[in-house]
């Protein structure tokens, strides 16, 4: 082996992880806009509605909460929070399950759990103190995760089949949990 092979071999992971982040950045900055729809109008109200089992959900303010359980068929959640102390719930049972996620500000937490087929979660925090809690149990599993800030943690729980994890934390004091493998009984 020459002296440039084991460098070379080490510096594809790291490629491979910030081009999955940008991926997901680009997703959540640039796409998802197109499929949330808020009225300028609202502050810290819900605007939810319901299409095929989609849910969308757009929040300003500060102490703002969504719980979505959506049991079923093509499962899909798109939640926007932007201010302080707020937080979501999505729960996902059977079929599709995608959850699309950004939040920003101070104080925010996101749990997460899907059950069942599909399993997708795309998520993006920026601020202090946030919390992010995703649980996917059975089949395809996936998340793709960014945090930008100070004093955030993120907690990943993949059970069954998948497993696949892309955690990208920018800032300081930062801390990333990440669990796979089969639930145990």
């Amino acid at each position: 082996m020459d002296k440039h092979s084991h460098g070379q071999r080490n510096q594809g992971y790291p490629l491979k992880a910030k081009a999955l982040t940008r991926l997901c950045y680009i997703f959540v900055f640039f796409m998802l806009p197109f499929y949330i729809h808020a009225n300028p109008d609202i502050s810290s109200h819900d605007e939810l509605f319901s299409q095929d089992n989609s849910v969308y959900s757009v929040q300003t303010g500060s102490n703002l909460n969504t719980w979505v359980d959506q049991n079923g068929q093509s499962n899909r959640a798109f939640v926007s929070q932007q201010g302080s102390v707020s937080s979501f719930v999505v729960e996902q049972q059977g079929l599709s399950n995608q959850i699309y996620s950004s939040q920003t500000g101070a104080q925010i937490e996101a749990h997460i759990l899907q059950s069942g087929i599909g399993n997708l979660v795309i998520s993006s925090q920026t601020g202090t103190g946030l919390m992010l809690d995703v649980s996917q149990i059975g089949y395809g599993n996936q998340a793709y995760i960014a945090q930008t800030g100070h004093e955030n943690s993120i907690l990943i729980q993949q059970y069954g089949t998948g497993h696949t994890v892309s955690v990208a934390q920018w800032g300081s004091s930062q801390t990333a949990v990440v669990t796979q493998g089969q639930a145990s009984d």
